[in-house]
């Protein structure tokens, strides 16, 4: 048993050393190969002027198959860069832009490539203007008080109104803010 623990434990600095700096050889090793990945790309959406705002639903990211060594495409990856998307003169409705590979941020020299544009490869945005409205707060009691209490009061709240920005379109639908 002495000779089992003797083998095991003597030298443990020595040997969790060098099991670490094997690990560590192999991961540079096989992050070295060729590799491909998915990697998905958050849109910014710049360059829109103060008047104007996003309407609706707008693609939060693009995905791309890419390939490289695996340490490009995890450096890539842990950078986070973004598809810029530039609306400088654009007016409010709808606006289509289409996306190709090379509208994709990636680093200079080549070394990492766009397999394929998973998508989406269409990027559709609707703008509207932006106005600022004052709304009426609504105060909304939903539920029933305990057994043996009762509530006899009216709800309100402080402010009574409340200055919202937003699509004009969105705004022009909206009576009230509710509280719940």
């Amino acid at each position: 048993m002495n000779l089992i623990r003797g083998w095991l434990l003597d030298n443990i600095g020595l040997k969790l050393t060098a099991l670490l700096l094997a690990v560590l050889v192999y991961v540079n090793v096989y992050t070295d190969r060729p590799a491909t990945m998915t990697v998905a790309f958050p849109v910014q959406y710049g360059d829109l002027p103060d008047s104007l705002t996003l309407s609706g639903t707008a693609p939060a990211v693009v995905q791309a198959v890419l390939r490289g060594t695996g340490k490009q495409l995890i450096a890539l990856q842990l950078k986070e860069p973004r598809v810029r998307i530039s609306l400088l003169g654009v007016g409010p409705g709808p606006y289509r832009q289409t996306l190709v590979a090379g509208d994709l941020p990636l680093p200079g020299g080549g070394a990492i490539t766009v397999e394929n544009l998973l998508g989406p490869r269409v990027i559709d945005v609707t703008l509207d203007r932006r106005v600022k409205r004052d709304v009426p707060v609504r105060v909304r009691v939903t539920g029933a008080p305990a057994a043996g209490y009762v509530y006899a009061g009216v709800a309100s709240c402080t402010p009574a109104t409340l200055r919202v920005t937003g699509p004009a379109a969105v705004l022009a639908a909206m009576d009230s803010l509710s509280l719940t």
